[in-house]
């Protein structure tokens, strides 16, 4: 079987924590909005992605997770979409929206805490293909197929699956560790890039007795 990896997608302190700037931005603009991607992430993802990780650690495979955030303090970096939001945010009190590498609320939320082992990838765009080394640390391992859980399904993950797809990994999606901002967009996007990724899509529990069957 060729070496699978897990990769966690930003599930960053910023972006479920409700005293970030992040979220009382967007609460601020929009209330609410979090709500959806907030409860199901404590009630259902983070949970089944600890199954997952704690199945992946007993079989002795990779976990990457992805990190977005930013190296520059004027978000130079970003991509154009984040940037825009960082200045809005800016101009209207919240000033680290989306924030710099080395600051705590780019962190990991506690639950998912990475283990040294464990590699961690920076990010300034929806996808990691597109701004970090994650194809040649892939290589560097031998993986050639990426398991996506994480936030949000039409955003990050989708994108990052998509990009992995076309540069030869093969994609599994995990539709109960992955969540949107509603249940519509959730799986929209994994209906509508079903195909392009291989049409791998399994709940928590499937998966994980398919990959102990399969290793």
């Amino acid at each position: 079987m060729e070496k699978i990896a897990l990769a966690i997608v930003d599930m960053q302190k910023y972006y479920l924590e409700s005293n970030s700037d992040y979220s009382r931005y967007f609460e601020h603009i929009y209330p609410g909005s979090l709500s959806y991607i907030r409860e199901c992430s404590y009630n259902t993802v983070i949970p089944n992605i600890l199954k997952l990780k704690n199945c992946f650690k007993s079989l002795n495979l990779p976990v990457i997770y992805l990190r977005l955030c930013s190296k520059e303090p004027d978000r130079s970096d970003l991509h154009r979409f984040f940037k825009r939001t960082y200045e809005e945010g800016v101009s209207k009190g919240f000033a680290g929206v989306y924030p710099i590498e080395t600051d705590i609320a780019a962190d990991i939320i506690d639950e998912l805490k990475p283990d040294h082992e464990d590699i961690i990838i920076n990010k300034t765009t929806f996808s990691p293909f597109s701004s970090s080394d994650i194809e040649a640390v892939l290589k560097s391992l031998n993986v050639k197929v990426l398991v996506f859980t994480g936030l949000a399904t039409s955003q990050c993950v989708e994108t990052s699956a998509r990009d992995a797809s076309d540069r030869g990994f093969d994609v599994f999606h995990i539709h109960d560790a992955q969540t949107d901002y509603s249940e519509i967009e959730h799986n929209a996007s994994l209906y509508s890039s079903r195909a392009v990724c291989g049409g791998a899509v399994y709940d928590t529990d499937s998966f994980i007795q398919w990959l102990n069957e399969s290793i």
